[in-house]
């Protein structure tokens, strides 16, 4: 509720003027609180406000804008959000952001990969649009900072979802305003995981097709692919490790922090000297002192000038310049007698912080995104067949697709074979067609019997085109690996629910897109997803 006052500012005021809690029978609320704050807004630009909080003293609870707070527990207060979504984000305590504005804010980070500081930039130069005197007057600022606007994402996201579960927002009243979303995000994530994105019953005329069959049958053939994207969080340096870190810039998670006190050098269990990471070895700590120069200026500068003499033209034919050793290598010369060619042998170690492996995406064949999945060591065929079972559990036995697209189908196809695993013994393994093309070689023989796409015949239209675009997840990865820069350096509760949400509002959009053109996009019921249907058995 928003009301004008006399003191030339606008007065932002709890929705209700009775106590929520059974105990007080609707008690009024007395002892008014203004707080100055700050109201951004699409349209008007920033705002000066009054935010207004009433008390109920029979319960000792206060009303804010958005939520009330129980305050007889102290240290232990919570804030209960009301069902409703607010007009107004009450973000921090000086700091509301209006609900088109949170909206066009992840509009801009889904769309265009925006990150949070480069839309408060836009915001500051071009919409925050108000009457500069009222602002002045304050020891407030004006200027929308990034911090705000992910606590304004992260905020708005929270009691949408809570709004959708019917369940209210309950977060900490106390503590840090970074770290007061954490379990909230946690649980979140939680539930996210596998089954839980809104469109994963999702089908519609792109990804799902009726065709009559040689026994006269009916049959719904569904399909999907997953594909693997670089993308990924901080991590533990342990490998498939999935323990959070303690700290951004820790090496290993609390489990493994004792690894701090051995030799970063692969296969070396020596302790470390002192102010090192390494062991004495002098090829070891020739590893470790060849790391810490190229992290220095002069070290880039000079690989430039280096690149640069090298591009000059010296002769028709100038032989190829040397490889360089990555960042976690260093070639050792090791010179034998006179007629023998100088060796080298490779020291390696990891001295940084390792990111997560990728992201796995499981993409019906219309574009709809329906899982997703961290792969913290790499894109194992066992991580891959995992996420698959987890996306498709045995208690929705109709979810499984009739068809599952993948580049490396004809290496899970013979992983199955091996463990005696018949879990997706219905549905078609085939390789899509652009790999299928270019990827895979015409001798390999189990890949052109199993898995050529050619192999299912009923994947083919009468037109002599495939029926289903098989290319979906390539298409959908060029969208979502722009997201590296921005979740880069996020903490691994974060990183998880902006891109469940980034997924959420794509997926909107791509839905609202097929509506339009007639391809009758819907979400399959729950009873029907929990048979197991009478499948067309592949070829």
């Amino acid at each position: 509720m928003l009301t004008l006052t006399l003191l030339g500012a606008e007065q932002i005021r709890p929705p209700v003027s009775t106590c929520l809690r059974p105990a007080c029978a609707h008690a009024p609320l007395s002892e008014p609180r203004q707080v100055q704050a700050r109201l951004w807004t699409l349209r008007r630009g920033v705002l000066p406000v009054w935010s207004l909080s009433l008390y109920c003293r029979s319960c000792l609870t206060r009303y804010y804008n958005n939520y009330f707070v129980h305050e007889a527990s102290h240290r232990e207060a919570t804030r209960e959000y009301y069902g409703a979504m607010p007009r107004f984000i009450h973000v921090t305590e000086q700091s509301f952001i209006e609900l088109a504005l949170c909206i066009f804010f992840e509009t801009q980070m889904a769309m265009l990969h925006a990150s949070a500081e480069n839309i408060a930039r836009v915001y500051n130069h071009s919409l925050s649009l108000s009457e500069k005197s009222a602002l002045h007057d304050s020891r407030l600022s004006d200027q929308l900072d990034l911090q705000t606007v992910w606590d304004s994402f992260f905020m708005h996201a929270l009691l949408r979802d809570s709004q959708k579960r019917e369940q209210a927002l309950s977060l900490p009243h106390h503590g840090l305003q970074s770290q007061r979303f954490n379990l909230a995000l946690a649980e979140r994530n939680y539930r996210m995981a596998g089954t839980g994105q809104e469109m994963w019953a999702h089908a519609c005329k792109g990804c799902m097709k009726v065709i009559v069959a040689d026994d006269g049958q009916t049959y719904c053939l569904t399909a999907g692919v997953t594909d693997g994207v670089t993308l990924g969080h901080p991590c533990c340096s342990v490998i498939d490790c999935t323990v959070p870190l303690s700290k951004q810039q820790d090496r290993f998670c609390a489990e493994h922090t004792a690894l701090l006190r051995i030799c970063s050098v692969d296969g070396c269990q020596s302790e470390v000297a002192a102010g090192h990471a390494t062991c004495p070895e002098p090829s070891h700590r020739a590893f470790e002192d060849a790391h810490r120069v190229r992290g220095t200026a002069m070290f880039a500068l000079r690989n430039r000038a280096q690149d640069a003499h090298e591009a000059q033209p010296q002769h028709p034919d100038p032989p190829d310049p040397p490889d360089r050793p990555s960042s976690n290598t260093v070639e050792q010369p090791s010179v034998g007698g006179p007629s023998e060619q100088p060796s080298t042998t490779a020291v390696k170690g990891r001295l940084l912080r390792r990111w997560t492996h990728n992201e796995q995406l499981f993409v019906r064949c219309c574009g709809v995104i329906i899982s997703r999945a961290t792969f913290f060591g790499s894109e194992g065929i066992s991580g891959v067949k995992d996420f698959l079972k987890a996306t498709f559990p045995p208690t929705f036995p109709g979810s499984l697709p009739c068809y599952i697209f993948y580049d490396n189908n004809c290496q899970l196809r013979k992983h199955l074979l091996s463990t005696g695993d018949h879990y997706f013994d219905f549905s078609g393994l085939p390789v899509d067609v652009f790999h299928a093309l270019t990827k895979h070689k015409a001798s390999d023989l189990f890949c052109q019997l199993y898995c050529n796409p050619a192999c299912f015949p009923e994947l083919m239209g009468p037109d002599n085109r495939w029926i289903f675009n098989s290319s979906a997840a390539e298409q959908a990865n060029n969208w979502f690996g722009r997201f590296l820069p921005v979740v880069h350096e996020m903490t691994v509760e974060r990183y998880n629910f902006f891109l469940d949400e980034m997924i959420a509002i794509h997926n909107r959009f791509t839905v609202e897109s097929l509506r339009r053109r007639g391809f009758a996009p819907h979400l399959q019921p729950e009873e029907y997803l929990r048979d197991a249907p009478v499948r067309y058995q592949p070829s």
